[in-house]
């Protein structure tokens, strides 16, 4: 398969997880789901395979180290989880799953053999709407695991050229950073946030900058703008293309902006301490901007609109 054939391609609930993988770690699950497309009928019993000599073509490291490295990458695998938004009899739930079930090592071929958990299968196969795909050679020269999850949430917003605002705490989240890692603003910035931006604009199709938005002295939010340095008439990543405006009447607009309103992912848009009335209002306004709609989209098809 040519680095042009090997696409990655997650639901956006994937995207929008929280997780800590390690970049070791990050790079089979790539490997695994690029692999996992040739399946036609992926199950938890679909075995996987990722030889260590495709990782090592695939990364450009170092063939001495790598055997040792993906042996115990291979271990601490299975005991992973990453959290992502559900739902569950109809209503908003945080669902964590394992990301496989069951990995094995088969030493004397230098094979990692993956079986995905259900819950990774939903996310990465089958898939007809909100999801997000890329080649994986344009994360193939990271050195630094936050510019692998930093790219995926920005790309996601690629046709839109800037993403919704992130809190810190939610940004931090999404990166896999615990409260204790990288804790004040300054480390934070120069080691996870500087770190990958630099790396996604030295090796990717994309250029990123970033806004800063403070409460008082103190940063709360970051909002990404994204560039394709590619020409629009041959997009290489994509987000999907279910990100067109979808007519709503006033009526559904009062509905799903009053519900929207309340939700704590757009907490960040409201102004100090607005009332979910005018929070509720400024929200039902943007539902009715073909641009500004789109952020809204994944969390109306969650509360039942249908396009």
């Amino acid at each position: 398969m040519t680095n042009n054939n090997k696409l990655v391609v997650k639901d956006n609930a994937l995207i929008d997880a929280s997780f800590n993988l390690s970049l070791i770690e990050q790079r089979i699950m790539l490997l695994a789901i690029v692999g996992a497309r040739e399946s036609s009928n992926l199950t938890p019993d679909t075995p996987i395979e990722v030889l260590v000599s495709d990782y090592i073509h695939q990364f450009k490291v170092d063939s001495n180290n790598a055997y040792g490295l993906l042996r115990e990458a291979a271990k601490t695998l299975k005991r992973r989880e990453f959290s992502y938004l559900d739902r569950y009899k109809g209503l908003e739930a945080l669902t964590t799953a394992n990301w496989v079930n069951k990995v094995t090592y088969v030493d004397s071929s230098g094979l990692i053999v993956l079986y995905l958990s259900k819950e990774v299968i939903s996310l990465i196969s089958r898939l007809s709407e909100q999801f997000t795909k890329y080649h994986i050679e344009q994360v193939s020269d990271f050195r630094s695991k936050y510019s692998i999850r930093l790219y995926e949430l920005l790309i996601k917003w690629l046709n839109v050229a800037k993403t919704e605002k992130y809190s810190i705490n939610d940004l931090r989240s999404k990166l896999g950073l615990d409260a204790t890692e990288y804790s004040t603003m300054s480390n934070f910035k120069s080691n996870v946030l500087d770190r990958a931006v630099s790396e996604i604009n030295k090796h990717t199709n994309i250029t990123v900058e970033y806004d800063q938005f403070k409460k008082g002295r103190v940063i709360t939010d970051i909002q990404f703008r994204i560039k394709s340095k590619v020409r629009s008439s041959q997009p290489e990543l994509t987000r999907t293309s279910q990100v067109a405006f979808h007519q709503m009447t006033d009526a559904q607009i009062n509905m799903f902006g009053n519900q929207l309103s309340r939700l704590p992912e757009f907490s960040n848009l409201a102004d100090g301490n607005e009332s979910y009335e005018s929070l509720a209002a400024k929200i039902k306004e943007m539902l009715r901007d073909p641009i500004q709609q789109k952020q809204f989209f994944p969390h109306l098809k969650n509360l039942g609109f249908k396009a």
